[in-house]
């Protein structure tokens, strides 16, 4: 019986010297933790009250390697920390693997000491005030599969090194003041889930970034920049995409009938840029599109040329629309009333109400106010009036007209051509 006691006894003390171990952290963490904190302003004061003893694997926000009571996690989101970020300090941690410091008061630039921690696999230092250029140091940081530098005041250029990130799932960057074309090597990220770049002042072409080898990928956001080119093709192959936002950049050409591929797409935004025509057919299968800025599942807002709410495409009918915000492509023999409506490559319309306008058309009636007009053997009366073309018949005030053989009635008329006819003011 003694001999089954002494062994339970040692069975036991097996199992509880591993975890009072575990909990006696390495002395030299110990003092690169203690420097961290010693060093905080705002809220570091609560923290050096919190961190005391030597035990320092069971102090709030750290977390250790079992087997060697090595720091490997740091994690103190909404702390209140202030202060430039303690580099010196973190160095220490020589086998640190995430360090989460977000929604804090840090200021500064990076320390420089940061990109020696070549065993960071998570960096989270987003809602700080950080500030200065992003260091191309970042490549060091070889094993990083998530990297989060979101709202803070970062700019200049993107650093070209995410061909040495290739870990990376998980890429976020926005609310800064990022300014430059993409770099090339963010093409290289083949384990990519997420990119989210917006709200910077990124420009160049959206293409210099090929999307083909990021199977993976599930949500891009570059939205608020000054993004430019048509979309780019290179997506078709993201077969994972969930959430493609484009929105409020000076993309360019037409609507991809590839978009429409994308089976797995939930959330397609790409308003305000200067997209033209119609919506591809396939769209209309993506039946999981969830509803955008009132939208029915897409947001194409301030898109010229596209039927932004009533998604009409009208070919060669006698068609009559009333309500806004209406296309007619390649229509004949139309009447429209409302506000907003846009005129393709049409005759004989008949439009009424305000801030119409009608391309490459001709033998159109237009009544109201505000109309852009451009063809030939319109007639446009009322006031506030853009019209480019020949033979047109315009009555009212304060119309511009450009162009040969028009007739004009009315007064503050700006006029350019020849031949024209002007009665009034």
């Amino acid at each position: 019986m003694a001999k089954c006691w002494l062994l339970l006894l040692l069975l036991l003390l097996a199992f509880l010297l591993p975890a009072a171990h575990a909990k006696s952290c390495h002395p030299d963490d110990l003092c690169a933790l203690r420097g961290f904190a010693g060093n905080l302003g705002g809220g570091g004061a609560l923290l050096r009250a919190a961190w005391s003893g030597a035990s320092c694997c069971g102090w709030e926000g750290v977390g250790c390697d079992s087997s060697n009571g090595r720091v490997t996690v740091l994690r103190l989101p909404r702390y209140g920390l202030a202060g430039p970020i303690p580099g010196a300090s973190l160095a220490g941690l020589v086998q640190l693997e995430e360090l989460f410091l977000g929604s804090n008061s840090f200021v500064g630039s990076l320390p420089k000491e940061l990109f020696s921690l070549a065993g960071l696999r998570k960096l989270s230092l987003e809602s700080n005030e950080l500030t200065g250029k992003l260091s191309s140091r970042l490549g060091k940081l070889k094993n990083l599969t998530l990297l989060n530098l979101s709202v803070n005041r970062f700019f200049g250029r993107l650093p070209d090194v995410f061909g040495d990130l290739t870990s990376l799932d998980h890429l976020a960057m926005y609310s800064n003041g990022l300014s430059g074309s993409l770099p090339p090597s963010l093409s290289s990220l083949s384990s990519l889930c997420e990119l989210n770049l917006r709200n910077n002042s990124l420009s160049g072409l959206i293409s210099h970034v090929n999307f083909s080898g990021m199977p993976l990928l599930a949500s891009v956001d570059f939205s608020a920049n000054n993004l430019s080119g048509s979309l780019p093709v290179s997506l078709v192959d993201c077969s994972a995409l969930k959430s493609l936002t484009l929105a409020n950049n000076q993309l360019v050409g037409t609507i991809p009938s590839w978009i429409g591929e994308l089976d797995n797409l939930r959330c397609l935004d790409i308003s305000n840029n200067s997209l033209v025509g119609e919506v591809p057919k396939g769209l209309s299968c993506l039946e999981g599109l969830t509803a955008v800025d009132n939208s029915a599942g897409m947001a194409f807002t301030n898109m010229p040329l596209y039927v932004k709410h009533n998604r009409r495409a009208l070919q060669q009918q006698a068609n009559v629309i009333s309500g806004n915000n209406n296309t007619v492509r390649s229509g004949g023999g139309n009447v429209l009333s409302g506000d907003n409506n846009t005129v393709i490559s049409g005759n004989n319309n008949t439009l009424s109400g305000t801030n119409n306008t009608v391309v490459f058309g001709s033998n159109n009636v237009l009544t109201g106010s505000n109309h852009v007009v451009s063809g030939s053997n319109n007639v446009v009366s009322d006031t506030g009036h853009v019209v480019n073309g020949s033979s047109n018949t315009v009555s009212g005030r304060n119309n511009m007209v450009t162009g040969n053989n028009n007739t004009v009635s009315g007064s503050n008329h700006v006029v350019t051509g020849n031949n024209k006819v002007v009665t009034g003011g």
